[in-house]
């Protein structure tokens, strides 16, 4: 989505700069023949009043959108890099020594561990 947004403002961005400027640079097959048109003072006229109601509107709407996306985005990396460390009363997840836990019921630990390879425990005590 963001990519797209940005793909759009500099498309629109390059319509209002062509819009805008006295000049307009056209090549027809290549680099080597390349042209300068100077655009008459009625097309300039029409062109900037087009550039000035059309495309900046646009243009700042796109750059609103660009701003609140990229805020959206920074605001899920924060969250997501303290959600690890959130925990509450009841949680499946307790903080031991900065490190995660997980207590979840079902997943793998030491007591099902030694349910199915009884051999991999022998001489440690069993807490069951």
């Amino acid at each position: 989505m963001p990519l797209a947004v940005v793909r759009m403002y500099l498309g629109w961005a390059y319509l209002g700069n062509r819009l805008l400027s006295a000049t307009v640079e056209h090549e027809e097959t290549g680099w080597s023949d390349g042209q300068v048109w100077v655009k008459t003072a009625e097309i300039l006229e029409r062109d900037r009043l087009l550039g000035s109601f059309t495309v900046k509107p646009v243009l700042s709407e796109l750059k609103y959108t660009l701003i609140s996306l990229g805020a959206g985005l920074c605001l899920c990396v924060v969250l997501l890099l303290n959600v690890d460390g959130i925990t509450e009363k009841g949680s499946p997840y307790k903080v031991i020594d900065k490190h995660v836990e997980r207590d979840v019921p079902g997943v793998h630990d030491d007591e099902s561990a030694r349910s199915f390879e009884p051999d991999a425990f022998r001489g440690e005590p069993s807490s069951l």
